[in-house]
């Protein structure tokens, strides 16, 4: 049982996002600006939404969907690539190619438990992160953001670490005139 209404007046809240949504599908009502938003009829004036979803849906239409879906799904990426890298899996971004030897060397046993302990924690986050902002209205919270980073630091630092040097493009241009000269 709710005495205090709370659960009613979510389920309204929802209601009123989605019909935000519906009302402005492009453009959404403007970031921040739903509790602001106060057509006629609504029933819980200058409340968040409450849900992650919702709240990106009614600010900010089918452009932030699409960018919340991307990022949630650039940060569940990010751990099984990492994953990847780590296994010699990389489809031939390795030096020498997937599974090379001297490409296993560049990172240590250590960091490697250290960059797969990494994953696992960060894809546990995020998920925890969404369950919860599921039930709130966090979506410009700094939290996702930091959890973003975190999730796809490690798999830049290894992209680093195992692909090969590139040259410059000046080094290019000697190594090519040089060749010319030769022929």
């Amino acid at each position: 049982q709710d005495d205090t209404g709370s659960r009613e007046a979510r389920q309204t809240l929802f209601r009123e996002s989605y019909a935000a949504f519906l009302e402005n599908p492009m453009t959404g009502v403007g970031a921040g600006q739903f509790k602001n938003y106060d057509p006629e009829g609504r029933e819980q004036p200058w409340r968040e939404s409450h849900n992650i979803v919702l709240q990106v849906a009614a600010e900010l239409g089918v452009a932030g969907i699409g960018l919340l879906v991307f990022l949630m799904t650039r940060a569940g990426l990010a751990g099984v690539q990492t994953r990847r890298l780590l296994s010699g899996r990389s489809r031939g971004r390795r030096r020498g190619g997937s599974g090379s030897p001297g490409a296993r060397a560049v990172v240590s046993p250590d960091e490697t438990e250290w960059f797969q302990t990494h994953a696992a924690g960060m894809a546990a986050a995020l998920a925890g992160w969404f369950f919860c902002a599921l039930f709130a209205s966090v979506a410009y919270n700094w939290t996702f953001y930091y959890l973003l980073a975190l999730a796809t630091a490690p798999r830049e630092m290894l992209r680093a670490r195992l692909s090969p040097p590139r040259a410059s493009r000046s080094a290019r241009v000697r190594a090519q005139e040089l060749r010319e000269a030769r022929a």
